[in-house]
């Protein structure tokens, strides 16, 4: 595919009737657009589907409680409506400027400046779960970049260099997190685990890990739990779009699909054994422990290696220490950094999609293509053979 510009957007689709770049299946805009805002909401529904089974899954206990399916229900609709509405509205946006701009489309109108501007439907979600968001579309933003300048020759991200930062990530975030641990409302962070609190000297339990009973088989309890939560994700990703001949999706498990679960597993279990060896060797507990126990976790990360994990290991920690520069007052209040930084990852990232997808994330591709129902899929193809077809012309 030729390298996508703005120089070559404007000689190739400068000119283009919006059916070709927005709306491929049909030529009216409004049309078109109530089709899509259908469409949207059905592969909305699907996606955010999965997404808040594993966070079940995750609450375990917590799940018995009816406050519980009432709160995750709300959320689920909230999350359904941003997925539909970002979708289907970045058309709607993009068919008017192109009309304000004499019907000629602009490399910036066409998609970044639509999804950025429609990003503030991230105020849809709840306060809780909105700085999740925000911190995975972060962390996306910033693979992106990544994979940019290794393309451009700037520099190389080899399996050992992320494998380290990961390393890092967890032994910081970790660290916070037990700092963190005191606090009654917690920083709401998308981790793979929430460590103990700190176990208090006064405490009267003789035991000075941060756990009742053996170390054995608390180590034992939350490698075996991590690992079904990791081989649950990914059999739900390998099983659930094949729902309707389930032979043929359970035979479609292979071995690589236990990847994630020995990730997963061998994380918690290093991580937890550290803690307790370094509890019992030095008779108390400290947040401290969190450091060398989550660097050492981090070599589970040579099971299942993705950018976008390392990443989001940092800015997680990242985001802990941001709480407390708020908590210092270092960081106004009155501005909405957050969301105004959200609405940039997401006009970068969804219009990159179309036009960069050599250097786009990859779960920005099963993102769009699912809450689309397979729009995007479509619009992306359409780009592509525009661009081939008139450059083989030119």
């Amino acid at each position: 595919m030729v390298e996508m510009s703005k120089l070559v957007f404007d000689q190739h689709f400068r000119d283009l009737d919006c059916r070709y770049l927005l709306h491929p299946w049909g030529a009216g805009c409004l049309s078109s657009s109530l089709v899509l805002y259908r469409d949207a909401l059905i592969g909305s529904a699907q996606f955010y589907s999965i997404v808040y089974l594993i966070q079940i899954i995750i609450r375990g206990k917590k799940m018995k409680r009816k406050d519980q399916w009432v709160e995750m229900a709300e959320y689920y609709v909230r999350s359904t409506l941003l997925g539909q509405l970002v979708t289907a509205s970045a058309a709607n946006i993009s068919c008017l400027l192109r009309k304000l701009m004499g019907n000629k489309f602009n490399y910036y109108t066409y998609l970044l400046v639509p999804f950025t501007l429609n990003g503030l439907f991230i105020y849809l979600e709840p306060p809780s779960r909105r700085g999740l968001v925000i911190n995975l579309f972060v962390n996306l933003y910033i693979e992106y970049w990544l994979r940019s300048f290794e393309k451009a020759g700037y520099l190389t991200v080899t399996k050992t260099q992320q494998t380290l930062l990961f390393m890092i990530g967890s032994s910081l975030l970790f660290y916070l997190m037990r700092l963190e641990g005191e606090k009654k409302q917690r920083t709401p962070l998308i981790w793979l685990f929430t460590p103990e609190k700190v176990r208090r000297k006064s405490d009267s339990n003789e035991n000075p890990c941060p756990h009742n009973g053996s170390c054995q088989k608390f180590i034992a309890k939350g490698t075996a739990t991590y690992f079904g939560v990791g081989l649950a994700f990914s059999l739900a990703r390998v099983i659930l779009p094949k729902l309707r001949s389930p032979i043929s999706a359970i035979a479609s498990i292979q071995r690589k699909h236990f990847k994630l679960a020995l990730f997963f597993g061998s994380y918690i279990g290093i991580y937890r054994a550290v803690i307790c060896y370094l509890c019992r060797r030095k008779g108390f507990d400290s947040a401290t422990y969190a450091l060398p126990a989550g660097y050492l976790a981090g070599l589970s990360f040579l099971f299942s290696p993705s950018l976008g994990i390392a990443i989001g290991s940092v800015t997680a920690a990242m985001k802990l220490y941001s709480t407390i520069l708020y908590e210092k007052k270092i960081i106004p209040t009155s501005i909405p950094l957050p969301e105004l930084l959200y609405c940039i990852c997401q006009g970068t990232l969804m219009s990159t999609r179309i036009l960069h997808p050599d250097v786009c994330p990859g779960y920005m591709f099963n993102l769009m293509r699912t809450v689309s129902y397979g729009r995007s899929e479509w619009i992306a193809k359409n780009v592509k053979d525009v661009l081939e077809k008139t450059s083989l012309q030119s």
